[in-house]
């Protein structure tokens, strides 16, 4: 399921594209060391949405967005965000089935910063969570918009667990047709569902 309204990211104005990235290693494109915040929402159906700045040179452009909701809150329970020293976590309180949008490719609310980005070298993101407290399967999703307009999404679900895990998703399974990763315009991260739920991303990669 994509959040975003994809009319905003095709109405991106052009942007220099960055020149290929040739590796046979991971790229890392944000492990949450930078751009740190902290929220917590109790009321039911509130959403909070917040752009922190990303290190100079980032792969993913001059901030990262961050939009958490929750649906019901019967017990009037804390959820909360925090990302800093390298980790997103978000912790739902008790009965509060919360979820998390990160998206990739705007600098504040109404100033588009296309990334440019080629990922043409690469196969597959790579998602590192450091654990996954849920009562069922939690739902991800990637969603690319590229410079030419096409929009590209692929979703996994993760089960419960206690250990450090690392989820691919390749190229070759995104809908919309083949992704062309050569240039990418916006990236969001997107979670649902998993009943009440915490848990903890670590890093978010590109893999050959």
């Amino acid at each position: 399921m994509l959040f975003r309204n994809i009319t905003k990211a095709i109405a991106i104005a052009a942007a220099v594209v960055a020149p290929a990235i040739h590796a046979a290693t991971p790229l890392i494109l944000d492990n949450f060391k930078a751009g740190h915040y902290q929220v917590s929402l109790t009321t039911a159906q509130a959403q909070d949405i917040h752009f922190a700045p990303l290190a100079a040179g980032s792969p993913l452009g001059p901030a990262r967005e961050t939009v958490l909701v929750v649906g019901g809150n019967p017990y009037g329970q804390r959820s909360s965000l925090d990302i800093g020293k390298g980790i997103c976590i978000v912790n739902g309180g008790f009965g509060v089935v919360p979820g998390l949008q990160i998206y990739y490719g705007y600098a504040n609310a109404t100033t588009p910063a296309p990334l440019g980005l080629d990922l043409s070298a690469y196969s597959a993101f790579q998602l590192t969570v450091a654990g996954i407290a849920t009562e069922v399967v939690l739902g991800v999703e990637i969603a690319v918009w590229t410079h030419s307009g096409a929009v590209y999404g692929a979703q996994v679900f993760l089960p419960p667990t206690p250990n450090v895990t690392s989820v691919e998703i390749p190229f070759t399974s995104f809908t919309g047709g083949f992704l062309d990763a050569s240039d990418i315009d916006t990236i969001g991260i997107v979670t649902w569902g998993g009943g009440t739920n915490s848990y903890g991303i670590t890093s978010f990669e590109a893999v050959p």
